[in-house]
């Protein structure tokens, strides 16, 4: 076999074996991507559901409320009419009163079952002023209740939006992310068609973990030591940040450069900067961070 020919089998094998990692990293992160999509489904429709649920409910408490305020209010009007009632039979009690009057013999018996009858028809009225008084109190509670479900429907809905608006803007930051990838990728491959491939020095200082999260922080410092420039980040181990990761730096969509963490506190994080090119700008404090998982 000529010795070009096997040259160019084995360049074939060792391409064929550089493809096969690149092609299970695409795939990898398109299921992660997918899964993540399908789980923000899965949580809007859930918060829907939920919402329909609490709208359900209200709408049944309200059903209810007013059945027992229907209810209370013919008691009320029942109780009225009792009320009414008593109030004709006292007067026809002391119509009888000053009829019983003119019976000398009968005076003394009448007074008594007339004073009788005022006492238990006074009881009467008292009772049904204190139920009256019992009715308006549970209807008020009735409203006060009815007023809560008002404002927890209102909670419902605003936490539905804001979760909405959430998510879009989670959108749009994996957009920006993305574009600054493309862009930055673009960079290389016009800076390595014109340069040529990086040396191996730069490859180092740019390999890292590739973060566990997506996340976006805000460049505090930066400090230029010798032929090193260190950039300081308001994001540590609070927010997930590990030592290892690298982040890329953008300003307005524009690719600044690579941050490669050193150095992780609470809420602060230091790293080394690299890929910088002073044609395109300088990282400097103000710029934005952004992690993108799985990705470095």
């Amino acid at each position: 076999m000529h010795i070009l020919t096997k040259v160019f089998i084995v360049l074939i094998t060792l391409l064929a074996i550089f493809m096969v990692p690149l092609v299970v990293v695409s795939a990898k992160n398109q299921v992660t991507w997918k899964t993540k999509a399908v789980q923000a489904e899965v949580d809007r429709e859930a918060a829907r559901e939920q919402l329909n649920q609490a709208r359900d409910s209200h709408q049944a408490a309200l059903a209810r409320l007013a059945n027992e305020s229907s209810d209370y209010s013919q008691r009320l009007a029942s109780m009225e009419a009792q009320l009414t009632a008593s109030e004709e039979a006292r007067r026809s009690m002391e119509d009888d009163l000053l009829a019983s009057r003119s019976s000398a013999s009968n005076q003394g018996a009448m007074n008594r079952s007339l004073s009788k009858s005022l006492q238990a028809s006074t009881d009467l009225t008292h009772g049904l002023v204190s139920r009256v008084g019992e009715l308006r109190t549970r209807a008020l509670t009735a409203e006060e209740r009815r007023v809560e479900l008002d404002e927890a429907l209102r909670d419902l809905n605003s936490r539905l939006e804001t979760a909405v608006a959430a998510q879009r803007a989670l959108q749009e930051q994996i957009n920006l992310l993305k574009d600054e990838k493309e862009s930055a990728k673009s960079r290389v491959a016009a800076y390595v068609a014109r340069f040529g491939a990086l040396d191996d020095q730069v490859t180092q200082n740019t390999d890292g973990v590739a973060p566990d999260r997506t996340l976006d922080a805000t460049v505090l410092d930066v400090r230029r030591v010798g032929d090193r420039t260190l950039a300081e980040i308001d994001a540590g181990s609070r927010d997930g940040v590990k030592a290892g990761w690298v982040m890329t730096i953008g300003d307005n969509g524009i690719f600044i450069g690579r941050l490669r963490i050193t150095h992780v506190d609470i809420n602060r994080s230091t790293g080394i900067i690299t890929l910088e090119d002073s044609d395109r700008g300088l990282v400097e404090a103000g710029q934005r961070a952004y992690a993108l998982l799985g990705q470095n």
